[in-house]
């Protein structure tokens, strides 16, 4: 970019005399840009071409290469790869196939997939000099020979024309193929011309030097160009016999020409020893322009010359050379000026411009005349015609180029103007506002706002009053000599206020942020956030035919004025504009300078300052590039390897990261053509890649992805369709179903290895508990049964002799015997409970336990006990087993001790959710009271219920209406859950114990 701007720069530099309106351009007055080999472009580039995709292509000493407007890519042939290096000529056709002839007898090569492949043209020639594609899609080839100068390619083979075309020995210079599909040949000394369709040439009676070169202007005429001039040829078709036809230009250096006509009607040329030339308005005595190495072109030997379709010309000159005309024109009269510029416009159209040691004036329609060398400071404004011109010690008037009366000042001008009463308003540089009035000058100060702002500028509206800009926050308007003050908050446009100018419509304020139009009574406002080409604009001009330039950050915009007023009555309102960006040295943004950064003069040229100089622009010149960029996606790059975009991209396995590389074919201001993209299934929305031609993405995942991308120009104007293209990431088989279905399998393995190993300590640790428990328990059973059962049947027992002692009648052997008999009862019931701690149960086994105690009740008391299961028994855990248990127990001895039940039923059931254990009797049942609260020095239900709560069961304890008692638990599977987990593993992860 920056060689760009440079090239522009020196083109500015030696740029012509302003023009007035409708004066003819200059070559020098076109944008151009060169690309050499330093600039990566080719090496003595000797043929272009622009196919229908909008690519252009490029014949050099490098060989074969395509340009999107910022890179270059080189095709060259795995067959013969020395042949690229002796391409001569060039021709893309209407179907985008690309044609080559070469020299060194390599005959004419065509690109498929990317590369060169020849189409083995018989003995072929020494050099294909030219190609060409007429309507019916047949390719002619021009070669270096006396006999058959012509070969044509048809249905897939090339074939020689005999005697009866009629075309005569000589060499051919040039082909062309004019809209009605006629070939015109140009030959040594002769024009011929085929009619389409036709098997014979026509021979012509026009005059002919050799080096001709042919082009057809857009009503569908045939020129002529070679060393004699340039000439429209006459009709011959229509049976026309002129050898020669009117006007005729002479061209020197032409050698071989090439010739084309440009959207605007123009003609251009290139010649071989002079450079190009450019002939405005060919067919009404136009005007002829040069262009040579001395002036920026790559060499003055240019070999070829084309216009795109969005009218850029292109220049095969050594270098790649595009000429645009962006109707911009650098003022080669005014001199280059170190200290800048200022400039100032009267009210009849005349500008003013000073630069270092001078200044000049620009009438309309006029160059401009200096008007003598001072040490000039500063332009003001003036009234009746006038402008003030500050120096170091002065200010004097000027009107229409002549010096009038001056006034002298102490301090530097910094910024001045003249009211409607004639007063001379100024601020010097020790921010001082002062008024000349009576001879002398004012202090205004003290009426200005009280603060630390200072005076920045002074503005004249429409009616003469002065408008003071403080520090560029706030403006101070005079009414006369009384102040009215407008704060930038007010004001909305932002924290700075670059600009005030006073328009037909209303006052404009121009700020960081936007516009604000200040009427009686109203202010309306324009922001950055709909209208972003107003970001920090710093001039605006209103022309007398409608239009209005505005200078700002996007460049140079010009709109309607009509268009812009009711956007100010209608905030949000979209405003139709056509915007120059990328202009090199335009003063956008804040004015750096006192005085106008842009002037509309009389004649409705538009003048504006860069950093190169002063620049005109005719309003009819700036006019909008409405073709939308064709965009193509040029490859995808994963790994290293470089894919083609046209059919969709399957990756490799694995891949993560991939580059999208992609481009917009709009060669008038390629850099200046943004982009969106965005990948589906990756990007939320369209991503602003700005100018940037990639994309790259990171951490992709497997799957299919579609890549779209489209593209505007440098008007903004959009290619919504763009390009797509799309890519496969196939899985690997870590990324399958199966893997993650065997990572599922292999988890869930290990997860219960590691419930098993849990298991296994769980129960261990149970076990251990549980043979501590029962080892406790049968030694209490010991110590109870040794120690106090046998000493109370002891003492039983001597009891009982004691008693035998005693008559039989007597009240109080009586008395001895109940109480001995109440004694072995409670012996009894002591050795049940002793029995009860000696229970042999299997670990776990519910159903086994309660058997095994029923039994023992059956045994011991008098009564059936019965016991009933549903469903299928499952080992609990030992402790919620052993618990239930002991609650089974206390009810079976409660029904046969208290309740003196004749029939007991044990019932068990396991439920799917819950193990219920139920015992009924049909015994006298429990008082209310002992339900509710136990009954009297026992411990019996209390025993019960703790017993349940430590295993996490509900105890139900009830009294049926006609006797009996039913005591129910109830426990949640997962409570008395524990071996069937250990079922359900493989018996090779069992141990023999589980």
């Amino acid at each position: 970019m920056k060689a760009l701007l440079l090239a522009l720069m020196a083109v500015l530099a030696v740029s012509g005399a302003a023009r007035a309106d409708g004066e003819p351009l200059s070559i020098s007055q076109f944008h151009h840009s060169r690309w050499d080999v330093m600039e990566g472009g080719p090496s003595l580039a000797i043929a272009v071409s622009q196919a229908p995709d909008g690519f252009l292509w490029i014949v050099s000493a490098d060989g074969l290469s395509r340009f999107d407007g910022v890179g270059f890519d080189s095709f060259t042939s795995r067959q013969n790869p020395d042949a690229a290096a002796a391409i001569r000529s060039l021709l893309t056709t209407r179907s985008g196939a690309v044609w080559v002839g070469l020299g060194e007898f390599g005959g004419v090569w065509t690109l498929r997939d990317g590369e060169l492949v020849d189409t083995h043209m018989p003995d072929p020639p020494i050099q294909v000099t030219n190609l060409a594609e007429d309507h019916d899609g047949v390719i002619w080839a021009a070669t270096a020979r006396l006999d058959g100068p012509l070969q044509r390619y048809v249905n897939g083979r090339w074939s020689e024309l005999d005697p009866s075309w009629g075309l005569p020995e000589g060499w051919v210079f040039d082909l062309l193929v004019t809209r009605d599909g006629a070939l015109w040949v140009a030959m040594m000394d002769r024009i011929l011309v085929l009619p389409r369709g036709a098997k014979r040439f026509v021979e012509t009676s026009a005059a002919v030097v050799a080096g001709a070169g042919l082009a057809e202007d857009s009503n569908g005429r045939v020129w002529l160009a070679d060393r004699s001039g340039v000439r429209r040829l006459p009709d011959y078709l229509d049976g026309a016999k002129e050898t020669r036809a009117e006007p005729a230009y002479a061209v020197s250096g032409i050698g071989r020409a090439r010739i084309r006509f440009a959207p605007d009607g123009s003609l251009w040329g290139a010649t071989r020893g002079d450079g190009i030339f450019r002939i405005q308005s060919p067919d009404r005595s136009g005007t002829l322009s040069r262009y040579r190495a001395a002036d920026g072109l790559g060499s003055d030997s240019a070999s070829d010359v084309m216009v795109d379709r969005e009218g850029t010309v292109w220049v095969a000159a050594g270098s790649l050379d595009s000429f645009v005309s962006t109707g911009l024109v650098r003022e080669a009269e005014i001199p280059s000026s170190p200290a800048g510029y200022r400039m100032m416009v009267d009210d009849l159209g005349r500008v003013y411009v000073t630069y270092e040691n001078g200044v000049s004036i620009i009438r309309p329609g006029r160059a401009p005349e200096p008007l003598g060398a001072a040490d000039f400071e500063g332009l003001c404004s003036g009234r009746n015609g006038a402008v003030w011109v500050s120096t170091r010690d002065r200010l004097r008037r000027v009107v229409d180029g002549r010096y009038g009366m001056s006034v002298p000042v102490e301090l530097e001008t910094v910024s001045c103007g003249e009211d409607r009463e004639g007063r001379l308003w100024r601020i010097d540089s020790s921010r001082t506002l002062k008024v000349w009035e009576d001879d002398q000058w004012r202090d205004m100060t003290d009426r200005l706002p009280v603060g630390k702002d200072l005076p920045w500028s002074i503005v004249m509206d429409r009616r003469g009053d002065p408008i003071i800009l403080m520090d560029r926050r706030y403006l101070v308007k005079f009414d006369g000599l009384r102040p009215q003050v407008l704060s930038n908050a007010a004001l909305g446009v932002g924290p700075f206020i670059n600009s005030v100018q006073d328009g037909p419509s209303g006052l404009i304020v121009a700020g960081t942020k936007g516009l604000a139009r200040i009427r009686p009574g109203q202010i309306q406002r324009l922001n950055v956030r709909d209208h972003p080409w107003l970001n920090y604009v710093s001039s605006i001009s209103w022309g007398t035919n409608g239009v209005v330039w505005i200078m700002s950050r996007a460049g140079l915009v010009r709109l309607s004025a009509a268009d812009l007023d009711r956007a100010f009555d209608l905030p949000g309102l979209s405003i139709p504009h056509v915007a120059r960006r990328g202009l090199p040295g335009l003063q956008g943004g804040r004015r750096l300078i006192d005085g106008l950064t842009a002037a509309l003069g009389g004649d409705g040229r538009f003048w504006f300052i860069t950093t190169g100089g002063l620049m005109q622009v005719e309003p009819q010149g700036l006019t909008m590039n409405r073709l939308a960029p064709p965009v193509v996606i040029r490859n995808v790059t994963a790994r290293g390897v470089s894919y083609d975009a046209s059919k969709p991209v399957v990756l490799p396995e694995g891949t993560r990261n991939l580059t999208i590389n992609y481009s917009a074919l709009s060669l008038r201001m390629p850099r200046l053509v943004r982009f969106r993209y965005r990948l589906e299934g990756v990007d939320r929305t369209w991503v602003e890649a700005g100018t940037r031609r990639e994309a790259i993405y990171t951490n992709l995942g497997p799957g299919k992805h579609r890549f779209q991308v489209i593209a505007a120009n440098e008007d903004g104007v959009w290619n919504t369709v763009g390009a797509g293209v799309e890519v496969e990431i196939p899985n690997t088989f870590t990324q399958t179903w199966m893997f993650y279905a065997l990572c599922g399998l292999g988890l869930a393995g290990l997860f219960w290895v590691v419930v098993n190993l849990r298991m296994r300590v769980v129960a261990g640790r149970i076990r251990s508990k549980m043979t501590e428990r029962l080892a406790e328990r049968e030694r209490i059973a010991r110590e109870l049964h040794d120690t106090l059962l046998q000493g109370v049947q002891g003492l039983i027992l001597r009891l009982q002799v004691l008693v035998e002692d005693f008559p039989r009648q007597a009240p109080v052997r009586t008395a001895l015997e109940t109480a001995l008999d109440d004694a072995d009862e409670i012996v009894g019931e002591a050795r049940e409970r002793v029995q009860n701690l000696r229970l042999v149960r299997t670990e776990g086994d519910l159903d086994t336990a309660l058997r095994k105690l029923v039994d023992f009740r059956n045994a011991t008391h008098q009564g059936p006990i019965t016991i009933v299961t549903e469903g299928a028994p499952y080992p609990l855990n030992p402790i919620v087993c052993d618990e239930i248990l002991q609650i089974v127990s206390e009810a079976l001895f409660n029904a046969h001790r208290h309740a003196q039940a004749s029939e007991i039923r044990v019932e068990v059931g396991y439920a799917r959710s819950e193990l219920i254990v139920a015992v009924a009797d049909d015994g006298v049942g429990i008082p209310a009271d002992v339900l509710s609260h136990g009954r009297a020095g026992h411990f019996g239900l209390s025993g019960m219920r703790e017993r349940a709560r430590t295993i996490g069961a509900r105890l139900a304890v009830e009294a049926g209406a006609d006797g009996g008692t039913t005591v129910t638990v109830r426990i949640r599977v997962r409570g008395a859950y524990f071996a069937r987990l250990l079922k359900a593993f493989p018996l090779w992860l069992r141990t023999p114990h589980d």
